[in-house]
């Protein structure tokens, strides 16, 4: 629909959680001190999920980059990186978007020299 603008949709699309579950306190994709959250569920009081795991948020966390080994975790058990993961990976990701605007500029100018033959 042409209403449908990229604003109206991640409007209507926000997860909403009800009030008495509280917010979670970390978020999808957040780092973290064992790897990177994927994932959020929470386990409502008195139920068998709740019983078995404990009642709350837990969060399941991908270990590795390659994505093999992940684990869930409740909220009490998470905690934030160090400063120095936090930088370590801000520097990685600068190296990799510095690599794509290098492959994009080459690639642009590939394409120039192709329209003008």
């Amino acid at each position: 629909m042409p209403e449908d603008t990229h604003q109206t949709i991640a409007r209507r699309s926000r997860v909403r959680f009800p009030a008495h579950w509280g917010k979670p306190k970390y978020s999808f994709g957040q780092l973290v001190e064992r790897g990177q959250i994927i994932g959020i569920e929470y386990q409502p009081p008195a139920t068998r999920r709740a019983c078995e795991l404990g009642e709350g948020w837990h969060y399941t966390v991908l270990l590795n980059e390659q994505g093999y080994d992940v684990e869930s975790f409740k909220e009490s058990k998470i905690k934030p990186p160090t400063s120095e993961k936090i930088n370590s990976k801000i520097d990685e990701l600068k190296a990799l978007i510095a690599f794509h605007q290098s492959s994009l500029m080459f690639l642009s100018k590939q394409l120039e020299d192709m329209e003008e033959l």
